[in-house]
């Protein structure tokens, strides 16, 4: 179960470009690696082409293989300072603005399960409690620098996540408060982690767990190049790129710099099994039951029965 997904297998669904076909082909080589169930991801980008990208998604509808289960709807209600911002667009970045959901909605058919945006924002608080009270669509706090006052107004509005926790924020921040601190704080947030084992350290993640316990689970956070086999490739955003055997996806030019995750859920399981981070059971529970839960969704579990190689 992925709740994060931007592209996989070639397909990015950010892409103006995508097709019915795309989100079919995706459904299908998800399941050949074992995801049952995934959200497709749509980051900050011009509000049309957002539209005009969940009404493709929805057209797809039903598929064999993967089970779409909404979309996650990553901005475009995020922090516009640098190293928050992330990959998203600057000039597509822009205040709380409800009346636009309400038409992306429509647009979709309700498609839209998870909004990730940024607290810091005025108007932030009006949304969220709209958003989860009267659209039931769950509030994830993500891409953030809000302050510590603003990120619990946020949560007792009805925000319930935190979008890849230790993402999407600047590489150098104030030892007290800062963002990260004040989500780990709220014992009614949910954590999502990338667990590729490059977005995150071992050391954080086994703080993130001690802290989050049972209220944390693993997102890939893919792009188009999950699935794909290592070479070099060209990102319409951050351009040519290196995709090593070991899952690492970074910038053709600068191999410190990542360019995104492009690794299965699959994948990321064996790899924390691997190296030790946790144990089997504990990886699977991450994985796939408590995204399942999350959402509030009955995980079926005869669907996950093929896992057992690990």
């Amino acid at each position: 179960m992925d709740l994060q997904m931007n592209g996989f297998a070639g397909v990015d669904f950010n892409r103006e470009t995508l097709t019915e076909r795309d989100v079919i082909h995706v459904c299908r080589r998800l399941r050949e690696h074992d995801v049952v169930a995934f959200l497709p991801t749509l980051i900050t980008n011009d509000p049309e082409r957002t539209a005009n990208l969940a009404e493709t998604i929805f057209r797809a509808l039903p598929v064999e293989g993967a089970k779409i289960l909404g979309i996650h709807l990553e901005g475009p209600f995020l922090s516009p300072k640098p190293g928050a911002c992330g990959a998203h667009p600057l000039k597509w970045i822009r205040p709380p603005d409800l009346d636009w959901v309400k038409r992306l909605q429509d647009r979709c058919q309700g498609m839209i399960r998870l909004l990730t945006l940024s607290p810091e924002w005025p108007g932030s608080i009006e949304l969220i409690e709209k958003l989860v009270h009267e659209m039931g669509i769950r509030v994830a706090i993500g891409h953030t620098m809000a302050a510590p006052e603003h990120i619990t107004e946020a949560v007792n509005a009805g925000a319930t996540l935190s979008t890849h926790l230790g993402n999407g924020i600047p590489a150098f921040l104030a030892r007290h408060p800062n963002p990260i601190w004040s989500q780990l704080a709220e014992p009614k947030l949910w954590a999502s982690v990338i667990g590729d084992g490059f977005h995150l350290s071992r050391e954080v993640f086994e703080v993130f767990q001690k802290v989050k316990e049972n209220n944390l689970f693993l997102v890939s956070d893919s792009t188009e190049f999950a699935g794909m086999p290592p070479g070099k490739y060209h990102a319409h955003i951050g351009g040519d790129v290196v995709l090593r055997p070991d899952g690492k996806l970074h910038l053709a030019n600068d191999a410190t710099l990542l360019a995104g995750s492009a690794m299965s859920m699959k994948q990321i399981i064996e790899k924390i099994v691997r190296h030790d981070w946790l144990t089997f059971e504990q990886a699977w529970e991450l994985g796939s039951t408590r995204p399942w839960t999350y959402l509030g969704e009955t995980c079926e579990l005869e669907k996950v029965e093929r896992v057992t190689d690990l």
